[in-house]
């Protein structure tokens, strides 16, 4: 999650003038993709998935960081790790991948976009998290959380053979730390109505925090989804776990949902904190490291998108 609010024509400005592809953008898939024959849908529940599940792409993160001066800020070695990382999982699975390369700033950057060839391709649910850390320090948090447990919901999507009534998309987003741009530019480059194909935008930024000074963490749902209908699916989940949550987060638009937001799409997301006052100690320095999360946050980070995913794409 980046530090402060960048108004919307200082993202379009950025995107005109400081973001430079080098890759082919990302394009919908779904004129190539051939979809399996229509099957009666059963209703699934998403698997129970472990925090095992996610810890090893946190623990594959944090090593990319090691590597590259603990970092994984774009330009860096480590962020060029994490990208290769997550489109190797991802193909290795089995879903179709593409990464948009750019640069900004002078440095480059890269998405990964990876959907699932099953669903309706004219009714998409899409989740994303953002794969950049700051220079401060390796992003195990902040975003490493939500990139790891996006992986381990892709894996339980994989290994269920999961056959949706509507196709399921994730972005990997880079950049997000210089102000969206990754996101900003990924949606700005869809083709012509392919926007309106987005059913819903669900993201994930900084959903490992731990407990703190003797408080428990603070899950919070985004204050977008109160009025759109998204969140209801994260609050069955969280009160099934008897959680409570802050169910109206205003985020200041402070992350890869306000992308999709000004494009007229749905929008909410989930995150492991009371309010923007309270992000941890370690928010964006250098021990964000493998001892600023939890591993039962993670746990439950996971199983919420694997809920929150499955319902709304069809499954259950």
């Amino acid at each position: 999650m980046r530090v402060r609010k960048f108004a919307y024509a200082g993202v379009a400005a950025a995107l005109a003038t400081a973001v430079a592809v080098t890759g082919t953008a990302y394009a919908d898939t779904s004129a190539t993709v051939v979809t399996a024959a229509p099957v009666a849908l059963v209703a699934v529940a998403p698997p129970v998935i472990s925090a095992d599940a996610s810890m090893v792409h946190l623990q594959k993160l944090m090593g990319f960081a090691q590597a590259s001066n603990n970092t994984r800020v774009i330009g860096s070695a480590g962020f060029s790790s994490t990208v290769s990382y997550i489109k190797q999982q991802l193909d290795a699975l089995g879903w179709q991948t593409s990464v948009q390369n750019f640069t900004t700033g002078g440095k480059s950057a890269a998405n990964v976009v990876a959907e699932w060839p099953y669903g309706d391709a004219g009714h998409v649910v899409m989740a994303g998290a953002h794969s950049d850390s700051v220079a401060a320090g390796p992003g195990i948090n902040d975003d490493g959380s939500g990139v790891a447990a996006l992986l381990a919901n892709a894996a339980a999507i994989s290994q269920a053979g999961l056959r949706p009534q509507k196709r399921i998309r994730f972005g990997f987003w880079g950049a997000e730390e210089q102000g969206d741009i990754g996101s900003s530019y990924y949606v700005s480059h869809l083709a012509s109505g392919e926007s309106k194909k987005i059913d819903a935008y669900l993201n994930f930024d900084m959903i490992g925090n731990k407990p703190e000074n003797g408080r428990t963490v603070g899950w919070s749902l985004y204050v977008e989804g109160q009025s759109n209908g998204l969140n209801a699916p994260f609050k069955t989940y969280f009160a099934g776990q008897g959680i409570t949550v802050n169910p109206s987060l205003d985020t200041d638009d402070r992350s890869d949902h306000a992308a999709f937001k000004r494009a007229g799409v749905k929008v909410t997301g989930v995150s492991s904190v009371r309010s923007l006052s309270a992000l941890g100690a370690c928010y964006h320095r250098a021990c964000d490291n493998l001892t600023d999360v939890s591993t039962n946050s993670m746990a439950l980070g996971s199983n919420a998108i694997a809920a929150a995913v499955w319902s709304l794409a069809g499954t259950a």
